[in-house]
């Protein structure tokens, strides 16, 4: 536990290891290095969470077991003023850093550290960029080689499919409003 309020003058540096960590699913981070760093800076606090792990998951296309390298370095703000918090960054020296609310004088430091890993975690991980995916009929994986289904046999998008990427397709984003 970090006690945010009482954090030495040089700051605070916690380093650790954790063999297994669950993620949301059955997503799963192992042997993990990191450290954390905590300096306290005109009643905020500078934090630093670097750390290294592997990713273990599924293709998000075909399914298939997935094992991938995970680095980890976020460097941000802690704060309790609602004017910082708001603002959503801060520039401390000439470092532009994220701001994020604290409220509790204290942190856990492995809440922090598997936080930082669930951000930085593959949301669509593939096993290969040209990942075929899986037959939507028979559901035999294509990078394994074709299935028996008759191309007729496999779904066509449905007209609402189709109506809805057709309706997207067709809008403009205008940043500037």
């Amino acid at each position: 536990m970090i006690h945010l309020r009482k954090l030495p003058l040089e700051g605070l540096r916690l380093k650790g290891t954790t063999e297994r960590l669950a993620l949301e699913g059955d997503v799963s981070l192992r042997d993990l290095d990191w450290s954390v760093f905590a300096l306290a800076s005109n009643g905020d606090v500078f934090l630093e969470v670097k750390g290294q792990g592997v990713w273990q998951g599924t293709c998000s296309r075909c399914l298939a077991p997935l094992d991938r390298p995970l680095m980890v370095e976020s460097q941000f703000l802690g704060s309790k003023d609602p004017d910082l918090v708001g603002r959503g960054y801060h520039t401390l020296g000439s470092q532009d850093l994220d701001v994020v609310f604290l409220p509790e004088d204290s942190l856990d430091e492995g809440e922090l550290v598997r936080e930082q890993f669930e951000l930085h975690a593959p949301m669509h991980p593939l096993c290969t960029e040209a990942c075929k995916g899986l037959c939507p009929s028979c559901g035999k994986n294509w990078n394994k080689g074709p299935c028996s289904c008759s191309p007729d046999a496999i779904q066509a998008p449905s007209a609402l499919n189709q109506a809805l990427a057709k309706a997207l397709a067709g809008i403009k984003l205008d940043p500037e409003s």
